[in-house]
């Protein structure tokens, strides 16, 4: 079973940038809900900090995949979708 890795996390400091403030919450919500309308065998970990808040929101398939930076939620339904059809 794959996980996915999205953060959500907010820094107590607004004028630094976070995952959380830029739509990590919402990514996170979105991939839960289509992880269960595909029936993919998919773990979505809300995760609190990648690392790489500059660049965020960040997503990750864990162990293997890459980052995905400043994700959007096309950028997250087609990575879901490109599971959903390497598992078919």
């Amino acid at each position: 079973m794959n996980t996915l890795l999205v953060c959500i996390n907010r820094r107590t400091n607004p004028d630094l940038p976070s995952c959380g403030t830029r739509g990590g919450l919402e990514l996170a919500e979105l991939a839960e809900s289509e992880c269960t309308r595909l029936g993919l065998d998919i773990h979505v970990e809300r995760f609190h900090c990648l690392g790489l808040c500059e660049l965020g929101p960040n997503l990750k398939i864990a162990p293997e995949g890459d980052f995905i930076h400043t994700a959007t939620q096309q950028d997250l339904l087609s990575v879901l979708a490109g599971l959903a059809a390497g598992s078919a």
